[in-house]
């Protein structure tokens, strides 16, 4: 007995000092259809372990995990509400090596200790309490599936019947700020607006933050709805004029201000458009592919043959075709530039057909833009690779109905957050200070005003 008791403190010991190597901030890189996507995993313990996951690329808040299992040399990390799981092993060099599980496919990933790698970057435009406006947080229903969204409202302290605007993220799953490596523009869109006498909601996506929900499940569709329910909430605030709502949308949501104002399935007054995709996403799509590939430094040989090849895939993608007989096919478009995928990447393309992705690819925002009987705001910037600007801004011109008060603007050298860039490569946000460029806000500003 005396020996079992002896073994079991050392065992417990033992265990105690590897657990202890696994807190901190630990970083990793996804590689999806060639992109490296960072993620981020900060680690801490102590009467039970506790963390949060970021996926910088894709605009991600710090995500709570829902369960952590740390083993003498092995950690599992689950994040639950988007439907990913972590699972590796500490290494004699201080690394840890895994895999990245999600809707059932499995991608290596190793990951490496680092320091908070946003706490110390500067951000200047950040802003900070005491406010000159009023702040509360909110709850709302989006009553079409029974989901309840979380939310901040900002309102000037001064004046009646005034504008209000819903903000709306861009894709992955963002909090209300829209965070991203270590940028907050929503926070900061919305101190701006506020402080020029506009009242604004933002609000954590759906299964996100305090709102409640299946995000990974959902599609534009779910989201739209969001929206609708947002438009409604803040129309019946005290002190907002009903009839200057509108909806501000960051990329994806700008496709979804689009697609709600040519639908006018919600009762607003004009629409803000920040990098909106206005062209069939499955272009877009190759455009982004193409452009991204660019800053990579392919050939324009490799350019070429990978934007034929895309065309081909997105264009399976978009058919009717069975889930599995699509996803053969694109193997079969792939076969010719990659005759030897490795499971990892045949894990990748089958994400290609998952029916989230399907349903967003078939979209062709031009039809709604037709429609659109609202005034638009729309700006872009020269250097977004992400939602490149000149076929966007001539498809916008081209389609959107004439109204005097459209603002439709392309802005010299920013990227797709409006930051002032060198290149617009994702890799560059978290080194520019700029969280939003200011002119911008100040046409935005005045131009909601004016209305």
């Amino acid at each position: 007995m005396k020996y079992y008791i002896v073994f079991l403190i050392g065992l417990l010991q033992s265990c105690f000092g590897y657990s202890q190597k696994f807190v901190g901030t630990w970083q990793g890189e996804l590689n999806v259809q060639g992109v490296a996507l960072p993620l981020i995993f900060h680690l801490e313990h102590a009467s039970v372990w506790k963390g949060t996951m970021e996926s910088p690329a894709q605009g991600n808040a710090k995500i709570p995990a829902s369960a952590i299992h740390i083993g003498q040399d092995s950690i599992s990390i689950a994040v639950a509400s988007i439907g990913l799981t972590y699972n590796g092993k500490l290494l004699s060099d201080g690394g840890i090596e895994g895999v990245v599980s999600q809707n059932g496919m499995i991608f290596p990933m190793r990951l490496s200790k680092v320091e908070n790698t946003f706490a110390k970057r500067r951000r200047p435009q950040l802003p900070e309490p005491p406010y000159s406006y009023d702040t509360v947080d909110v709850t709302f229903s989006s009553e079409y599936d029974d989901v309840k969204l979380a939310g901040t409202i900002t309102t000037p302290r001064k004046g009646e019947k005034l504008p209000a605007v819903v903000l709306v993220s861009g894709s992955g799953p963002q909090d209300r700020d829209e965070t991203i490596m270590g940028h907050k523009p929503f926070k900061v869109i919305a101190d701006y607006l506020t402080k020029q006498g506009v009242v604004v909601l933002r609000y954590d996506e759906r299964g996100i933050g305090a709102s409640t929900g299946n995000y990974p499940k959902s599609t534009i569709g779910d989201f739209s709805r969001d929206v609708i329910a947002a438009v409604g909430f803040i129309q019946k605030q005290e002190r907002v004029d009903p009839a200057r709502v509108g909806i501000i949308g960051h990329s994806e949501g700008a496709l979804i201000a689009e697609l709600i104002a040519g639908e006018s399935s919600a009762d607003v007054g004009f629409i803000g458009l920040l990098g909106a995709p206005a062209i069939p996403i499955d272009s877009l799509m190759v455009l982004q592919a193409f452009e991204i590939g660019k800053l990579m430094g392919m050939s324009v040989e490799e350019l070429q043959e990978a934007k034929e090849v895309n065309r081909r895939n997105f264009a399976t993608v978009k058919s009717d075709l069975g889930d599995e007989h699509a996803y053969r096919q694109i193997l079969e478009n792939m076969s010719l530039p990659l005759p030897n995928l490795s499971n990892s990447q045949k894990d990748e393309i089958k994400m290609m057909v998952l029916p989230a992705y399907r349903y967003f690819m078939r979209i062709d925002p031009i039809p709604f833009i037709k429609k659109i009987d609202v005034p638009v705001f729309a700006a872009y910037g020269t250097k977004d690779v992400q939602v490149p600007f000149a076929p966007n801004l001539e498809s916008l011109t081209d389609h959107l109905p004439p109204n005097e008060r459209n603002f439709l603007k392309a802005y010299d050298g920013l990227n797709h957050l409006f930051q002032t860039a060198e290149t617009g490569a994702v890799s560059e946000y978290i080194e520019i200070e700029e969280t939003f460029n200011e002119q911008v806000l100040s046409d935005l500003a005045e131009w909601i005003n004016d209305l």
